[in-house]
């Protein structure tokens, strides 16, 4: 059970702040936003914290089955309990088959990838696959074209502009790129462009300056920029966007390419409404980066101790009643 979170524990999330815990109890695990990990100045109507529990969601649902479990997974089962936004249950043991397998692996695997990249390779077919993934989760997925991608490009500069008059959120940045949480959180400067080549990969937050291999001159990122969006903005369609999320970047994992989440731009009311012009729906959450790589992937991220994240209580069941007044 520790091995399974911990796998599950890879998944992505807002400055790698892993706003998450889990509590066992014995047969299941209850899933909470953690309060503590919430970023109030950058994520200001908590968005991201709830999409980030929705990717740890399918990560341990990924985690369990390639381990060999079939889960049952109830969203908010408490509706008093705000915090509480689903449990799982193993159910039954069955042997993994190769695709559970290989999303297990992918899982691993995936990286943020905040260097320019190259256009993702047979691009064909995938487009259709990731609207089929983030479809079964509600969520919609729109591609921007090239115009579509210079015009995400100038909202981006706007939102990179604006962002540099807001002091607590000029903190919070730091802080998770240079507070003494390093180690177990946060964005590692290795994983981070040097002030020069910054201007390589344009769509990319604008972090502090960081440590991470020069890119060279003249290159031009030509990822591919995909748009996930809802019909709303409650914490149930923001959790299945999380879960839509994770699906998109197992799959490109297992094809074989880079991706990296961007959220920066629909962080500000102004500069989300500019997407959600740009793309057609009036609620887009987080978009992708998708590309093929051009530089060796930069040492994994850290992540807190499964001892951090997971609580097992062994006296109450998912739903939080005492096994005694059963």
């Amino acid at each position: 059970m520790r091995a399974v979170f911990e796998r599950a524990a890879r998944a992505p999330s807002l400055h790698n702040s892993q706003p998450w815990r889990w509590r066992w109890d014995g047969s299941g695990a209850a899933l909470y936003v953690d309060t503590q990990r919430m970023l109030p100045a950058t994520d200001m109507f908590n968005r991201e914290a709830i999409l980030g529990c929705g990717v740890m969601l399918h990560h341990a649902d990924i985690a369990w089955a390639a381990a060999g479990w079939d889960t049952l997974v109830s969203r908010f089962p408490d509706p008093t309990v705000r915090a509480h936004v689903a449990s799982l249950e193993p159910r039954h043991p069955h042997a993994p088959s190769e695709p559970e397998q290989l999303l297990g692996r992918a899982v691993e695997a995936r990286y943020s990838d905040r260097m320019p990249m190259d256009p993702p390779p047979e691009w064909a077919t995938t487009p259709q696959v990731l609207e089929f993934l983030a479809g079964r989760s509600h969520t919609n997925v729109t591609f921007l074209d090239e115009n579509g991608a210079g015009e995400l490009r100038r909202i981006s500069e706007l939102t990179a502009r604006l962002r540099r008059y807001d002091p607590q959120y000029g903190s919070e940045l730091t802080w998770w790129t240079a507070g003494p949480d390093q180690g177990n959180a946060g964005v590692p400067a290795a994983a981070r462009l040097s002030a020069a080549d910054r201007g390589h990969a344009p769509l990319g937050r604008e972090f502090p300056a960081g440590t991470a291999e020069p890119v060279g001159e003249d290159v031009d990122d030509e990822a591919r920029i995909a748009v996930l969006s809802t019909e709303g903005d409650s914490a149930a369609a923001l959790l299945d966007c999380g879960y839509a999320l994770s699906a998109v970047l197992v799959e490109c994992t297992v094809q074989g390419l880079s991706t990296c989440t961007v959220s920066h731009v629909v962080e500000l009311p102004s500069s989300r409404a500019l997407v959600a012009d740009l793309v057609g729906h009036p609620h887009p959450q987080v978009l992708v980066r998708i590309g093929a790589a051009r530089t060796p992937p930069p040492p994994r991220t850290p992540r807190r101790p499964i001892d951090s994240i997971l609580e097992v209580d062994t006296s109450r069941d998912v739903s939080g009643v005492h096994r005694q007044d059963q």
